[in-house]
């Protein structure tokens, strides 16, 4: 059965009220930004590990047709695949565990497992800080994966003075439910962050970025409000 037939309401799914829930700063939280490649894009590109540390490994790919890289993020969270998505929907908290997120919102709620959500990411001068805008669709592959794509949405706001558009972005969520409250996770995601950044100085730091930010989220998925998100499809 369809994670859209087996959650109980709305509220139970709502991104506000869900709950089970430097200065070279700019090329380490530009990995994060979440036009989504294809998955056999990701599955085809060739990983190289970068780091291999604390349960959390991160590999980073050559992007098709740009300089930037593609990143992944494999690891096992003490979380139940509802407590993670509980958080990725938690919006306007996104500051708290994504590096160098500034602020979010959400846009549009088309259902509560497809929405559509604004995020800018604070820059260090002489860098201008960057924006995304990013529709968000998760689906119940069978009773123990669930699946997340984030791509991009850019002309859904206008653009605003001082911020510069990131324009091609997309990501990808492989969540699998290993039992007894953990979960697999794969994290994949494709970005360029537009403007002047040489892509040397942006390829440096790739990973300090996704490492970080998949610390945290250990970290806060240990929450009582996300812990104890309660869905018919998944619960705790």
């Amino acid at each position: 059965m369809s994670i859209l037939h087996k959650m109980k309401n709305y509220n139970r799914f709502n991104p506000y009220l869900f709950s089970r829930t430097s200065n070279l700063r700019l090329p380490i939280i530009l990995v994060l930004l979440s036009s989504l490649l294809p998955v056999w894009a990701y599955s085809q590109t060739q990983w190289q590990l970068r780091k291999n540390e604390d349960g959390i490994k991160v590999f980073s790919g050559n992007a098709e047709n740009s300089e930037f890289k593609m990143i992944k993020v494999e690891c096992t969270l003490d979380a139940t695949p509802a407590t993670l998505i509980a958080l990725l929907k938690d919006i306007d908290k996104k500051h708290e565990w994504v590096y160098s997120s500034k602020e979010s919102e959400v846009l549009k709620i088309n259902n509560p497992t497809d929405f559509i959500f604004y995020a800018q990411v604070a820059v260090p001068w002489p860098f201008l800080d960057r924006d995304y805008i990013a529709h968000m669709t998760i689906n119940q592959v069978s009773n123990n994966f669930v699946t997340i794509d984030v791509k991009s949405e850019p002309n859904k706001l206008p653009t605003k003075q001082g911020i510069i558009r990131v324009v091609n972005h997309g990501a990808h969520w492989d969540i699998n439910d290993l039992g007894n409250g953990k979960s697999k996770v794969v994290y994949t995601v494709s970005f360029d962050p537009g403007g002047a950044i040489p892509a040397w100085l942006s390829n440096l730091f790739v990973i300090k970025a996704p490492f970080e930010t998949f610390q945290t989220i250990r970290t806060k998925v240990q929450q009582p409000k996300y812990r104890n998100a309660a869905f018919d499809f998944k619960r705790a």
